[in-house]
């Protein structure tokens, strides 16, 4: 079977607090994107996860683990072979590796007869990271605690979101620790939000999203993306997760369309995609 495993983006994240075991609260709203992975999985005579960038290939990938904790889970000794299309950009702040994860617990169960409820395949997801009970069902979603509780929202308005990226990833324990350092500077209005999103008012959901990230990151990246964004419209800028990724929202394909083409021009890896309303979607 093929599946596609789409990206997620945070539309707004605040850090709420720090757990004694050194793992830091959040409050979020996440989306997923159609920006994807797409992932094949085969019965096979070995467990294999092989992918087109190498590096991500073999036994440390966490769609090994997920094949394995499946198998763990129905009592079945078998083995399948992994493959990853890879096109959603690694260590982006963007969720491939847990979508990817996320897509072979999803397609297991399917190839398999649907043995799990999808509470149970959660269950699973969470104890692979903190991003992949999302990615397994995906849309517009609330989520608190490290990320695994999880409320269904109204689904965000027709758009357009371009997501932009530049430069490696910064230290994500190093930019918490800058944040429990330092007073937020503002926070996202939640409550602005789910009245935007239930009365399909993207321009007022919009002023709610913040990323408290965006006050530890590398400024000048960011400031050279937004400025870009803005020249074409765009009504939200800020980073998804810890960053490097940047995402810019537009009412206008043509707008973001341009938006994506100058930030290619000016050295950025850069998508232009759209909302889905769900983490995972079968091919074939």
């Amino acid at each position: 079977m093929k599946i596609k495993a789409n990206a997620k983006v945070n539309l707004s994240l605040d850090i709420t607090g720090r757990r004694e075991d050194g793992y830091h609260t959040l409050c979020s709203v996440m989306q997923s994107v159609s920006l994807c992975d797409v992932i094949e999985v085969k019965k096979s005579d070995e467990m294999t996860v092989i992918c087109d960038k190498s590096e991500l290939s073999g036994s440390d990938n966490l769609c090994f683990k997920a094949a394995e904790k499946f198998f763990e889970e129905i009592a079945r000794d078998e083995k399948v072979t992994v493959k990853i299309n890879k096109k959603i950009p690694v260590a982006g702040g963007l969720g491939g590796g847990s979508a990817d994860a996320a897509a072979v617990l999803f397609v297991l169960n399917k190839m398999y007869g649907e043995p799990l409820e999808f509470d149970k395949l959660s269950q699973i997801s969470l104890s692979l990271g903190a991003d992949v009970p999302f990615c397994l069902g995906g849309g517009t979603v609330l989520a608190k605690g490290i990320g695994e509780q999880l409320t269904r929202l109204p689904s965000l308005p027709d758009c357009f979101i371009v997501i932009a990226k530049k430069g490696v990833k910064s230290s994500t324990k190093d930019m918490y620790n800058a944040i429990d350092s330092t007073e937020a500077l503002k926070t996202s209005d939640i409550d602005r939000i789910l009245m935007g999103l239930t009365n399909g008012d993207l321009q007022f959901a919009a002023k709610g999203f913040y990323n408290r990230f965006c006050e530890v990151s590398e400024s000048a990246v960011l400031s050279e993306c937004e400025s870009v964004m803005k020249m074409q419209d765009c009504i939200y800028c800020g980073l998804s997760g810890a960053g490097p990724s940047i995402i810019g929202i537009f009412e206008s394909e043509i707008a973001a369309q341009n938006a994506t083409a100058e930030l290619v021009g000016n050295g950025f890896e850069a998508y232009c995609c759209t909302p889905t309303d769900v983490g995972v979607e079968i091919i074939e």
